[in-house]
């Protein structure tokens, strides 16, 4: 501009004017040139931004240009990058919407395919299997990526009776059948599914996999229950244990239940207080190897002999309440009915990641970066310090970044609203991490919260609900979400007949405890009688067993419960967070 500006002032008066509107003509051009929407240009800064992995900033940039229009070239490549992002970031609705536009206005467009493919995966994981397999259907001339496609979600599809149902649709998909007939090759030889298990071998022309325990099923089951009843000791004893009790009566409901459906159950007792002697003596009975399953023992310090025993002669040993990962390491025979703190730390925060990452914490939140940052408050309690150490452990495997880990004893309460205020930021906090139950903290927190009046999430323990002094209407308002894998539907059906059992027999109310042995022995009992002999196998194979009245239990990836429940208000009503999906 400088340079044309110098020579027009060296030209004459007369041709001086000619330049000039030529020169205004020109710029006016020029104007109106750029004033026009630059398509190319547009499209390729947000592909730019795309293969720099910044996916939920370049879904901003693609998102103009997916509107059809005349001089539009890149509409239906806009749309289908769009869709890539947002699959990449987790939200898949907005993919599945995007992909539908442009499979129904462009269908010939030359990537169609690679859209059909894109969409069919977005449903897998929308666990949409029906129209997953349709979508997948459509693609054509990409066999390799088809195939690795069906290899990866066929496998993680469950139940495994959703993979029966779908395999007796698609009944010529070879890797759909693989997917089922691997499945059912760790079920019990004897269990309802191996016809289906010798068909698919003869159809596909699979290799079956040698079973060498021929599970059977019996007549009648023996349980041991080793419990500190104890029977001999003084009143007051026996009062502070009374949590067995109800433990017990909760397992003879249980046991009462399953007679009704035409499972006999006999249950064994056995009074054993801390002495190591005493359990010494028990394990030795000569009755005790004809068990077929052993509860207990409750203390620390006998459980090692117990657990011995159950793998030494192959009798399953589950332990109602431990949450020490110690107890089954190395074992094959011992589950923990509990959540570990290892288990819940990787399904907390695999939780967060899913949930806490791509949200907004408040309207003023553009949400176009990930959210990665965490606050973790814990307590000197050893439960609480442990679970904040293997929480932080593991939001590290994740992609996290914990930004204060911080150890809360009487004197740092206070501080707690300052260091949330210099900690937590709008745009870069995923969430608050608690592993405490103190009252004075939990208030500190939400008061801290209440005054930014960021939407930050907190997760925290259940026993924050005990608090007095904050309200359902608080906890909501500052969507804190609750652990909770002890939580029990109360206004259900199923829990007000074990109600009207249980008070019909114990003339008592029952607490969470006798819930606890209920839900133990029914989960047992029900995979007897389906199983038989094999209920242990079937309990440590498959994904996930819903609980009469409590959310469910999974004991695939650990030989504890990994399924935790997470829970938080809505409409003042306790919401499960994280359902199963049972389809």
């Amino acid at each position: 501009m400088i340079s044309a500006l110098s020579h027009l002032q060296q030209l004459n008066g007369n041709n001086m004017k000619k330049w000039i509107l030529l020169f205004l003509a020109v710029c006016l051009n020029v104007t109106v040139l750029f004033a026009q929407q630059d398509w190319k240009g547009d499209y390729v800064r947000a592909k730019q931004i795309f293969d720099l992995q910044k996916y939920a900033i370049a879904m901003e940039y693609f998102l103009p240009l997916t509107s059809p229009d005349a001089a539009n070239d890149y509409a239906s490549y806009a749309q289908y990058y769009y869709a890539l992002s947002a699959f990449k970031v987790g939200k898949y609705n907005e993919a599945r919407q995007m992909l539908l536009q442009l499979t129904n206005r462009d269908p010939n467009w030359k990537q169609i395919n690679e859209a059909q493919y894109l969409l069919a995966c977005v449903y897998f994981e929308m666990k949409n299997y029906r129209f997953a397999m349709t979508s997948l259907s459509q693609v054509n001339g990409m066999e390799s990526s088809v195939l690795t496609c069906k290899q990866s979600y066929y496998s993680q599809i469950a139940p495994i009776d959703t993979l029966v149902k779908l395999q007796r649709i698609y009944t010529t998909d070879k890797e759909l059948a693989k997917a089922l007939f691997n499945k059912l090759a760790a079920y019990p030889i004897n269990s309802k599914n191996n016809m289906l298990y010798e068909y698919l071998a003869q159809e596909f022309k699979f290799e079956k996999i040698k079973k060498s325990i021929n599970y059977v099923k019996k007549p009648e089951y023996h349980v041991a229950v080793i419990f500190p009843f104890n029977l001999s000791g003084p009143i007051s004893e026996h009062a502070r244990n009374s949590y067995v009790d109800e433990m017990y009566q909760g397992i003879l409901v249980a046991i009462d239940s399953l007679k009704k459906q035409g499972l006999k159950v006999i249950v064994h007792p056995y009074d054993v207080d801390r002495d190591v002697l005493t359990v010494q003596k028990i394990i030795a009975y000569p009755e005790l190897k004809s068990m077929d399953l052993i509860i207990g023992p409750l203390f620390p310090t006998l459980i090692p002999y117990v657990t011995s025993f159950g793998e030494k002669n192959n009798i399953p040993v589950i332990n109602p309440i431990s949450l020490n990962s110690s107890i089954v390491e190395n074992t094959t025979q011992v589950l923990l009915f509990q959540p570990n703190l290892e288990s819940i730390a990787g399904e907390v925060s695999t939780f967060a990641k899913n949930n806490f990452v791509y949200r907004k914490n408040d309207e003023k939140d553009s949400d176009t970066k990930p959210k990665n940052e965490v606050v973790i408050f814990y307590t000197k309690d050893i439960k609480d310090s442990l679970q904040a150490v293997y929480y932080r452990d593991s939001l590290l495997t994740k992609g996290f970044k914990v930004s204060k880990f911080v150890k809360i004893t009487r004197s740092k309460i206070s501080n707690v609203g300052k260091i949330i205020a210099d900690s937590i930021s709008l745009t870069q906090t995923s969430h608050i991490f608690v592993s405490s139950s103190d009252a004075a903290l939990a208030s500190n927190v939400i008061s801290a919260l209440e005054i930014t009046r960021m939407g930050i999430p907190i997760i925290a323990k259940s026993e924050w609900l005990d608090i007095n002094n904050q309200t359902y209407e608080q906890f909501e308002r500052r969507k804190v979400y609750f652990i909770y894998p002890d939580f029990v539907e109360f206004y259900s059906k199923s829990y007000a007949d074990f109600m009207a059992a249980y008070t019909k027999r114990f003339q008592t109310y029952p607490s969470k405890y006798t819930v606890i042995g209920f839900e133990l022995m029914s989960l047992v009992g029900e995979s007897m009688e389906e199983y038989g002999t094999g209920y242990l196998n079937y309990l440590r194979t498959s994904t996930f067993h819903k609980g009469h009245f409590m959310a469910g239990f999974n004991f695939s990836k650990a030989a504890c419960n990994s399924y935790v429940p997470v829970y938080y208000f809505n409409k003042l009503q306790l919401t499960l967070a994280n359902p199963i999906n049972e389809k």
